[in-house]
C-alpha cells in the first residue's frame, strides 16, 4: 500500500514554487522548537523523531493497509553498553528498509 505524506504527518505540504516540504513541529510530539532549530538545533534528534513519528503511524495502520514495499521496524530500548556510554543509558535501534527499482534506486511500486 502507498501512503501518503499526511498520513505519518500531520500538516505536512509541499510547496511547488519553493521545492520545499513543511512537517509541522506538532507532528513530531517529541522534538522541542530548540532541538528543531536550524542553526542551533540538534539534527540527530530531528532525524529521530521523524523515523520514530514514521514507524508510529505505520504500525497504528492495519497490516493490510501499510506499505508493502517499505518498512520501519522499532525494538524494545537496550542497555547501551561500550566505550564513552554513560552507565543506565538506553540504546533504541531502528530498522529502515526499503525494496528499490535497479535502475536509479527509486522506492519499488506499491502498485
Amino acid at each position: 500500500m502507498q501512503i501518503s505524506p499526511n498520513e505519518i504527518f500531520a500538516g505536512y505540504t509541499f510547496d511547488t514554487a519553493t521545492n520545499e516540504i513543511r512537517i509541522p513541529i506538532a507532528s513530531l510530539p517529541g522534538l522541542s522548537a530548540a532541538e528543531a532549530n536550524a542553526a542551533t538545533g540538534n539534527g540527530m534528534e530531528v532525524i529521530r523523531q521523524i523515523v520514530d513519528r514514521t514507524h508510529v503511524a505505520l504500525t497504528a495502520l492495519a497490516p493490510t493497509a501499510r506499505p508493502t514495499k517499505a518498512a520501519v521496524t522499532k525494538p524494545n530500548p537496550s542497555i547501551a553498553s561500550g566505550v564513552n556510554i554513560a552507565p543506565g543509558i538506553l540504546r533504541q535501534s531502528y530498522s529502515l528498509s526499503f525494496d528499490l527499482q535497479p535502475t536509479g534506486l527509486e522506492l519499488a511500486s506499491e502498485v
